[in-house]
């Protein structure tokens, strides 16, 4: 399984993105390797592929995030990819807590985009 997370930084340490889709980098983390790879979002660099497309392409299955607006909420669920909401801390702490079954469902899309 591949779990994306919105973040300015480059590491299992940094924190998660409250801006999904004008953040710097997305970091795509594997469950079956432990392993994690940190994509530039495309839409930054100046290329014409929304971030739920790309995301797509890459074959992410999970993403965890603070919220969404409604075109990316949208997009994520028509692919079927499975939206979380984050919590306060870390991304290494978000897997943990994903892995144990304690983060929430996102369920609807952020009034505030």
């Amino acid at each position: 399984m591949q779990i994306a997370f919105p973040t300015n930084g480059e590491k299992l340490e940094a924190e998660i993105s409250f801006h999904f889709g004008r953040v710097q980098n997305y970091l795509i983390y594997n469950t079956q390797t432990k392993e994690f790879k940190i994509y530039s979002n495309p839409e930054v660099t100046g290329k014409q592929e929304p971030p739920p497309d790309f995301l797509n392409r890459l074959g992410v299955n999970v993403v965890i995030v603070f919220s969404l607006g409604p075109k990316a909420f949208d997009k994520f669920r028509e692919y079927g990819i499975e939206l979380y909401k984050a919590i306060n801390k870390n991304i290494k702490e978000n897997i943990k807590e994903f892995q144990k079954g304690n983060l929430s469902p996102l369920e609807e899309k952020s009034p505030f985009y």
